[in-house]
């Protein structure tokens, strides 16, 4: 029967405890059902004084009517389980038994002896048993033996339960195992067509003249192999991450009584380390790392690609920059995903003959805008990037920033997977800027020719991110 060395501890410490109040024998049995629709069985694991080594394979109670003849071991007699006058007979093999002679006529071993249920929320795990043979039990005693009964019955329950979800936690080890092990053969797939796609990026702007708009589009290619390498890069420290955090070992320590001092330490310094490294992993480790950023030239090559892609689709992109941008708190890494996942996002829902406006500004900070921002800024860079597309219904503006949450978008023939706005939100939120989503779109952010033209499509989406900036900026 399965039982941790800590429960054993605990137990043998109890069962110390009941013996320095003149026990002079005490067993802890704990039920274990042998087969399916088999009877109960109760095992030995602890008893003062001990059972001898080469008997413990044998010492089993059957849970039954029925005397089942034990070496050494107490043994109960057909009685219901109750305590104090009624409480089932313990006849120990080495001393007197009713057959023999010696036998107290007047009967008095159940009150030199007590017999306890291990209980706990209406489950019966097992049985104390203990007996004295110079005097009976008082009530007072009975009292504190039920109060170890009570200690053994949690200690076995916080046993039993964590033996489970060690075990569950084992099988989830070894599931993960196969999934980092998956996740490198991917990775490790993938560097090859990654490779090839550069080589033929370099060999096509080879072949073009600067001038050639063609020279955009295969500039872009090796930019964005680039970036799908360092992508790849982040992935794989994320897995190698993810297999320091499954290596951890799992300990037991809810019985810290019967555990060393130092050892406890050991074991609170070990999940204290497995906490911090199970901090949740970002898709970009450095986003938290603010610098001076220019706008521009992130914007720069996201709008090249942008915009071969809104020729291919026919789609109007148009761009409205101030003269000179300032520099801005951010993180060109993590501002360059979110640009490049709300871009996408707008040339993706954007319908043929529609329209895409990417409008700067210097303004003041939004109201009730993030936490992290400072009060005392006067004023934040606003990129917002409207489009006259299918807009989002007002039933899933509520839910836009719900990982893999699509909604109506779902039931389109648009690829996605609901977490480009999740992403640039967490990553918004590490530069200490804000994000904000309105559909229909917000005409503020329109040029003037096309709102007096009433060009608009009844629905769209606006999308504005705000940065702090650090150097000061007028127009």
């Amino acid at each position: 029967m399965s039982t941790s060395t800590e429960f054993i501890g605990l137990c043998r410490t109890q069962i110390s405890l009941i013996s320095s109040w003149g026990a002079t024998l005490s067993v802890v049995y704990l039920t274990k059902k042998l087969a399916e629709g088999g009877d109960a069985k109760l095992i030995p694991v602890i008893a003062e004084p001990e059972i001898p080594q080469a008997q413990e394979a044998t010492s089993v109670l059957k849970v039954t009517s029925e005397i089942q003849k034990l070496d050494n071991v107490p043994k109960l007699l057909p009685a219901p389980l109750m305590t104090g006058e009624n409480s089932p007979i313990l006849e120990v093999i080495n001393h007197t038994t009713e057959s023999n002679s010696e036998w107290p006529k007047n009967n008095l071993w159940p009150e030199h002896q007590v017999v306890l249920p291990l209980i706990h929320n209406g489950v019966v795990m097992g049985l104390l048993v203990t007996a004295r043979e110079d005097r009976p039990w008082k009530q007072q005693e009975r009292n504190q033996i039920q109060q170890v009964a009570q200690t053994i019955a949690i200690a076995c329950i916080l046993d039993q339960r964590f033996e489970w979800l060690k075990e569950k936690f084992q099988q989830q080890q070894r599931l993960q195992s196969e999934q980092f092990d998956t996740m490198h053969n991917i990775l490790h797939q993938l560097k090859s067509p990654l490779t090839a796609l550069r080589t033929f990026g370099k060999l096509l702007l080879k072949r073009f003249l600067p001038e050639d708009k063609n020279w955009n589009v295969a500039n872009s290619i090796l930019r964005e192999s680039d970036r799908l390498k360092e992508l790849i890069a982040q992935v794989d420290e994320t897995v190698n991450l993810g297999e320091e955090i499954l290596s951890v070992p799992v300990e037991s320590n809810y019985f810290q009584s019967t555990i060393p001092n130092e050892n406890v330490e050991e074991i609170i310094d070990t999940y204290q380390e497995a906490n911090q490294k199970s901090k949740p992993l970002r898709l970009l480790p450095g986003a938290n790392f603010l610098e001076s950023v220019s706008v521009e030239k992130v914007l720069e090559p996201l709008l090249i690609s942008a915009q071969a892609i809104a020729d291919e689709s026919n789609i109007n992109l148009q761009v409205d920059f101030p003269q000179s941008l300032p520099i801005v708190q951010a993180n060109y890494k993590a501002l360059r995903e979110v640009l490049s996942n709300i871009i996408d996002n707008s040339l993706k829902y954007t319908p043929a003959q529609g329209n895409i406006y990417i409008k700067l500004a210097i303004l003041a900070p939004p109201e009730n805008c993030n936490k992290s921002i400072n009060s005392k800024i006067e004023s934040m860079l606003a990129i917002a990037i409207s489009d006259t597309g299918y807009g989002i219904p007002s039933a899933d503006l509520e839910h836009l920033f719900e990982r893999k949450y699509r909604g109506e978008k779902a039931k389109t023939n648009i690829p996605g997977t609901g977490l480009g706005l999740v992403i640039a939100r967490n990553l918004i939120d590490e530069m200490q800027g804000e994000i904000q989503v309105y559909s229909p779109v917000e005409t503020q952010w329109l040029p003037s020719y096309l709102k007096e033209k009433n060009l608009l499509i009844n629905g769209g989406t606006t999308v504005v991110i705000w940065l702090q900036v650090l150097s000061e900026f007028s127009y």
